[in-house]
């Protein structure tokens, strides 16, 4: 059986939580960097369920890491072809910038990237490692801010059956731990960043239980979901320190959120039995995933389809023919970053892969 280390064995960027499949042994090298023929296929229009009058098409761009047939991204930087950043005197070439992991072959090792993608119709991309040296095997980047600020994290083992992450802040050359200081906590996970610095994320205590956090500065506040939901996976903020992510209610449901200030709004999809926002731009349109049955959830995310959340219109997207689609990032124009996955990773065989595309509006 293929044993994907992604944390939520990876499917739809949080659908199984913080469960974690972690193979019994880790590989002992990487592939080459030699890209593999034939995986670059054509993607079909992505289909629209509900279409909003200014429903853009879109063209596509798929993502491979060299040497690797799964590659699954998470963030992308919000702006990417702003010429004057926020003041900033530089001199941005048309990129965008997207962060996330690539798997061994077997599926037993996970290894961040970042990945820079030129042009729409003629497209290049070049590809980077990005790992901590202090962390483990097991690494995954969350996020990227326009000034190539990376925040991402790894794992560490389990203690008392929960798993343990460490989180980290890549400025430059210079990887700085992440970790909250909060009493009782044993882990620190799913980091993301907007433009001003501000980072979010999760942290689990010692009793098992998930929240959330805020890092402005030096200073760290933790939150939860009004009633106790428990904070899941893959959380996103924007530069007005808008935050969208997930949550477990009590009966193991979960939502999407979206906290604006002290205020929270749950999300969810209409009909849906789960609902995953996991990217916000800064007009505050939300992206995410959700399951439209409980067949859905049964099989680990067969028929999982992403969504649009804009101006309290939901917008279904997904990859026709195949097993699943996640939406994991929107950025600033628009552009579209998520997975499809073209069998069941839960299946006993090794056929099952993820994929990475870019979905650039045309209108």
């Amino acid at each position: 059986m293929k044993n994907h280390v992604l944390k939520n064995s990876g499917i739809a960027l949080g659908l199984l939580g913080a469960a974690l499949i972690v193979s019994s042994s880790f590989a002992q090298g990487f592939m080459p960097a030699v890209r593999f023929p034939g995986v670059r296929k054509t993607l079909p229009k992505a289909q629209v369920s509900t279409r909003m009058s200014d429903s853009p098409t879109y063209t596509y761009t798929l993502l491979s890491y060299p040497g690797t047939l799964d590659t699954q991204g998470v963030g992308i930087n919000p702006d990417a072809l702003d010429g004057d950043l926020y003041g900033q005197s530089v001199t941005a070439r048309p990129e965008i910038k997207v962060v996330g992991a690539w798997f061994s072959s077997d599926g037993a090792s996970q290894t961040g990237f970042l990945a820079r993608v030129f042009g729409t119709k003629s497209v290049r991309e070049t590809y980077d490692l990005l790992n901590d040296p202090q962390g483990s095997l097991v690494q995954q980047p969350y996020s990227i801010n326009d000034f190539g600020q990376i925040v991402g994290d790894y794992y560490m083992g389990d203690i008392g059956g929960s798993y343990v992450f460490h989180s980290y802040e890549l400025d430059g050359d210079t990887f700085k731990p992440l970790n909250v200081p909060f009493a009782n906590a044993v882990s620190t996970f799913s980091p993301a960043i907007n433009n001003t610095g501000e980072i979010v994320g999760g942290w689990t205590d010692s009793a098992g239980n998930s929240h959330g956090y805020t890092l402005i500065g030096d200073t760290y506040t933790s939150f939860d979901y009004p009633g106790g939901g428990q904070i899941q996976l893959y959380l996103s903020v924007n530069s007005e320190g808008h935050i969208v992510g997930s949550y477990a209610d009590a009966n193991g449901n979960v939502h999407g959120f979206l906290r604006r200030g002290e205020t929270y709004t749950s999300i969810n999809f209409p009909g849906a039995v789960y609902t995953a926002s996991t990217g916000i731009n800064d007009a505050d349109e939300i992206v995410g995933s959700y399951c439209p049955t409980n067949q859905c959830l049964q099989t680990g995310g067969e028929g999982l389809q992403g969504f649009i959340l804009k101006n309290g219109v939901y917008t279904t997207f997904a990859i026709p023919g195949e097993y699943a689609t996640a939406l994991a990032s929107i950025n600033n124009k628009g552009v579209l970053m998520g997975n499809y996955y073209d069998t069941d990773v839960n299946a006993a065989d090794t056929a099952n892969h993820v994929h990475t595309f870019l979905a650039t509006p045309t209108l």
